[in-house]
């Protein structure tokens, strides 16, 4: 019994020590929306990829949002399909614009909840396609990352 007990001690701690931990790489920033000409104060955890690329998980006010700057470049449209790759699972998108695309740091904004944030805690980002053709895998150093770092984001803000 004695030894549960320390188990248990030792568990919640471990538990409350990553929560720290993560609440210690948040970011205060601000996000801006060119679609609607607005900014938004964001608390933000950073990924970031090799080559230069980075994901970033933001927390706005409630809603989350995924900001993915591939670590190369992905077309020359502005808007297309998207579909994120997270082990055998995927995430669509019908429109999705690629912001900036003409700029090395060319990025995608994408609505997410939660539930996809915990799939990304298990799975990864193992890569995304851009318009149906243009296509950018992640090593399995970045998805680990990827993954870390959802993990972190989602004990923050799960309900």
């Amino acid at each position: 019994m004695i030894k549960r007990l320390y188990i248990l001690a030792f568990l919640t701690g471990f538990n409350y020590t990553f929560a720290q931990n993560c609440k210690d790489q948040l970011v205060s920033d601000s996000l801006y929306k060119p679609n609607e000409k607005h900014s938004y104060p964001v608390s933000v955890l950073n990924c970031p990829l090799k080559n230069g690329g980075k994901v970033q998980f933001i927390n706005n006010s409630g809603k989350f949002v995924l900001k993915i700057t591939p670590n190369q470049k992905l077309g020359f449209l502005d808007v297309g399909s998207l579909q994120i790759k997270s082990g055998s699972k995927s995430f669509f998108l019908k429109t999705a614009t690629y912001y900036d695309h003409k700029e090395p740091n060319a990025y995608f904004l994408v609505d997410v909840l939660i539930n996809y944030i915990a799939t990304l805690k298990d799975d990864g980002l193992t890569a995304i396609v851009f318009n149906e053709k243009f296509e950018s895998e992640l090593c399995s150093e970045d998805v680990k990352n990827v993954r870390r770092t959802a993990k972190c984001f989602y004990e923050l803000y799960k309900k």
